[in-house]
């Protein structure tokens, strides 16, 4: 404490007992809106000033004005204040804020000196409101005519550090204000009262029926390559989802046992076309060789017939492309030396660009499912990206699946403008059926359990 003070003794109680005074009615303070009224008008009982200005900072640094001294409702949109309201964070700017210090009119630029003596007195002392941990919270400016005393100016200190944990303590309160009358007011009573009122208010939210089922790419119409004919499989000219045009050798089979027929078959129409040659040569003459000639006629067209049989499967071997598109198959490997019978699937003919997915719904699933349904489906390789289908046809009747379980079968068209994908992807497709109650929603499956146990 000063030494002019202490040579008071009478002066220093004065002192110190408005100090606690004023500081025993800050702490009895419920808000800032009456602390920021009682600083600027009741620190008047500790140093001489004209006018008190507070001003509150908010986190993201936008200034306020809280309270002014000897106004009740400040016009926080007349010139002087908003005037003020841009000094402070320009002024703060070059000299930092933090602890009380004096401004001096005299020593402002030109610009901020005539706006400043237009309105004030000649000294400014800055009071700043920090948080514990720095943060600078507002500030409580005061405006004298003549430079504060030694023990005024002391007195600033302390005046700093109290307000500033008074100020800092009404401001967290303030922001629990909302959150602990909730908790005061929600007894377990209400609470309980309020959880049915959501709970049965959530209930009736409309939703719509949905149902996820493993699902995959497949083409819309694929042209099934099969054997032509009953062998075996001697070479495989086509990789897996190669794409091929029209006329493209696909595969060959086995040929020696239809060359060796046809050749048999030549050679039996040539020994039949020599004897009956020779039967008309000697039917000039010979009445019993004019009367074979008829016979040997029939037999060569037979033989004809069956050359002609056996050169058309030897060409059958050549299987070829009818259109152009993707071949899917397995392993050609797999393939070669493997027999096959009249009508076996050997590969797929599709047209790369027709795509869509099909699942295989389970029977316990199940939901009312209308063509033109909305369809997601998120691809393993990226579910981030769905994509968009509508369903085109659903079983009617329920079949065994590929994997064994029983299901319906329903296929899904993707909607144009998205991204080509390839044949042969997977992942889960979730089916939008009708609108439903949540409540129904949640509860349809231990209903249709509970039905189905009890008959209820």
């Amino acid at each position: 404490m000063p030494a002019e003070v202490l040579a008071d003794p009478a002066r220093a109680t004065r002192k110190l007992t408005a100090v606690l005074e004023l500081e025993a009615t800050l702490r009895g303070v419920a808000t800032t809106a009456i602390a920021a009224r009682l600083l600027v008008h009741e620190t008047r009982s500790l140093m001489g000033y004209r006018q008190g200005v507070l001003l509150g900072c908010s986190p993201g640094g936008r200034w306020r004005v809280r309270a002014v001294s000897d106004v009740v409702d400040p016009d926080c949109g007349g010139p002087f204040l908003l005037w003020l309201r841009a000094f402070v964070p320009q002024w703060l700017s070059t000299h930092g804020g933090r602890g009380p210090q004096c401004i001096v009119a005299a020593d402002l630029p030109e610009e901020q000196r005539r706006h400043w003596l237009e309105w004030l007195p000649g000294f400014g002392y800055w009071i700043p409101l920090e948080s514990i941990r720095g943060n600078l919270m507002g500030g409580l400016l005061l405006f004298c005519e003549k430079p504060l005393s030694q023990d005024e100016s002391w007195l600033l200190g302390h005046l700093c550090s109290s307000y500033s944990q008074s100020w800092e303590r009404l401001v967290l309160l303030e922001q629990r204000t909302l959150f602990w009358r909730v908790a005061v007011w929600m007894t377990p009573g209400r609470t309980a009262v309020l959880t049915l009122m959501l709970v049965v208010a959530l209930a009736f939210v409309p939703v719509h029926l949905t149902v996820l089922a493993p699902a995959r790419i497949v083409p819309v119409d694929p042209v099934v390559i099969s054997s032509p004919l009953d062998g075996v499989v001697a070479q495989v000219l086509v990789q897996p989802n190669q794409e091929v045009d029209a006329g493209t050798l696909l595969f060959r089979l086995e040929a020696t046992e239809l060359e060796n027929r046809h050749a048999v078959a030549l050679k039996a129409l040539e020994v039949e076309s020599a004897n009956l040659e020779k039967a008309q040569r000697k039917g000039f003459h010979d009445d019993r060789s004019r009367s074979e000639v008829s016979l040997l006629q029939a037999t060569v067209a037979m033989k004809e017939a069956e050359a002609q049989f056996a050169a058309q499967l030897l060409a059958l071997v050549e299987v070829r492309a009818t259109k152009a598109g993707v071949v899917v198959f397995n392993d050609p490997n797999q393939w070669l030396g493997q027999p096959v019978k009249v009508g076996e699937t050997v590969m797929l003919l599709a047209d790369p660009r027709g795509m869509e997915l099909e699942a295989w719904i389970p029977v316990a699933d199940a939901i009312a499912l209308d063509p033109g349904a909305r369809v997601l489906m998120f691809l393993n390789i990226h579910p981030h990206q769905p994509l968009a289908a509508r369903l085109r046809m659903a079983d009617f009747e329920a079949r065994q699946a590929p994997d064994g379980f029983l299901g319906f079968r329903v296929r899904a068209g993707l909607d144009a403008g998205g991204s080509p994908v390839r044949f042969g992807l997977r992942g889960s497709a979730r089916f939008q059926g009708e609108e439903v109650r949540l409540w129904y929603f949640l509860l349809r499956r231990p209903l249709a359990f509970l039905r189905q146990q009890v008959g209820w």
